[in-house]
């Protein structure tokens, strides 16, 4: 819709161009003077403006079924949270194992600083070498793999909800996992799951890095942040619609290629595209509206924010406009309507 009126908007302005046209053509051919010529002008112009209100409120009355306030009422919430399912296995399944690739891992801190990864952070050093592991096979998009470095079923849902909040990237990776575990509690294997993405990858990551790219390229020239910020924000709601139904919607694939989402697929689109520029944006996880939601906290400087793109989206599809009302707020406002869960806790405070 909000594409809808500036189309609307660039018509009526070329009618008003070729109107002025046909009626300086017209009255100049009769030999009338400047100022009956202007009268002419303004009269069509005026009238262009008229028209183009009319039409922009017969479309919105077509387009439109319900009203901001309603929307604020019923905003939805979607998150799925990470989910792993155990098989246990022999004690001796890691050394004998032939099933599974073995664990390889060349990332470390240097390739992942706290400011720009803050949940890896949060792991013990065990816990770390395994994000590692997980975060190399998925890159390499190899679903099954032992793994090095003695964690329980708890270390690894944290190693796993590190890996899906801190990198957005990964489109192509589900919320769902398997592991292998043995008498004693140990996870000697993990088996990711992938979504329809990778049957053509290749394909699949031009469209999204062409999105990204493209959104990037707007915010080339602008000289704040905060300018940098609001223009991801707005880009992404132009291309986007939230729909609980939508496909792949707790991946950043369905935000930036699909053009619909839900609050998972948003937050990470957005993440995505603020730290491509460089700026510290944080996949934040919790409860809104009596269910599992997500949302972004960002780094202006030196401070932190909240915002909620899915929200904000939602209310200016109802409004067509842009909604700003959950745009850079503070905790003291935000915990009204929003509870962090889980590592989220940990993230900044938002002042």
């Amino acid at each position: 819709m909000k594409i809808l009126k500036r189309l609307l908007a660039v018509s009526f302005g070329l009618m008003t161009v070729l109107c002025i046209a046909f009626i300086y053509d017209n009255v100049s051919n009769k030999s009338q003077d400047y100022v009956n010529i202007m009268k002419y002008v303004n009269s069509a112009a005026t009238q262009a403006v008229i028209n183009f209100d009319d039409a922009l409120q017969k479309v919105t009355k077509s387009v439109n079924t319900t009203s901001a306030s309603d929307v604020i009422g019923n905003l939805k919430s979607d998150l799925k949270i990470t989910d792993g399912k155990g098989n246990l296995v022999s004690d001796s399944a890691n050394a004998q194992d032939t099933t599974t690739k073995p664990a390889t891992s060349s990332s470390g801190t240097s390739s992942f600083p706290e400011k720009m990864y803050p949940y890896r952070a949060m792991l013990t050093s065990t816990q770390q070498a395994v994000y590692d592991q997980v975060y190399d096979n998925a890159m390499k998009i190899n679903a099954s793999f032992n793994i090095s470095g003695s964690i329980d079923s708890s270390g690894l849902t944290n190693v796993m909800t590190a890996i899906y909040n801190d990198h957005p990237e990964l489109f192509w990776m589900d919320t769902s996992y398997s592991y292998g575990y043995t008498t004693k509690g140990t996870v000697v294997s993990i088996v990711l799951e992938f979504n329809d993405t990778v049957n053509n990858f290749t394909a699949s990551k031009n469209k999204f890095d062409n999105v990204a790219n493209s959104i990037i390229a707007k915010t080339t020239g602008l000289t704040s942040d905060l300018e940098k910020e609001k223009m991801v924000y707005k880009s992404l709601m132009n291309i986007d619609t939230y729909d609980e139904n939508s496909l792949l919607n707790q991946s950043a694939y369905s935000a930036m290629v699909n053009g619909s989402s839900v609050c998972a697929g948003y937050s990470r689109a957005f993440q995505y595209i603020m730290m491509q520029i460089g700026i510290p944006c944080y996949f934040c996880s919790g409860y809104a509206n009596n269910g599992n939601h997500a949302w972004n906290i960002v780094k202006l400087n030196d401070n932190y924010y909240n915002l909620d793109l899915s929200w904000d989206d939602s209310i200016g599809d109802a409004s067509n406009t842009f909604s700003f009302q959950y745009f850079n707020i503070a905790d003291s406002v935000f915990s009204s309507t929003h509870t962090r869960r889980d590592m989220s806790v940990k993230l900044p405070v938002c002042k």
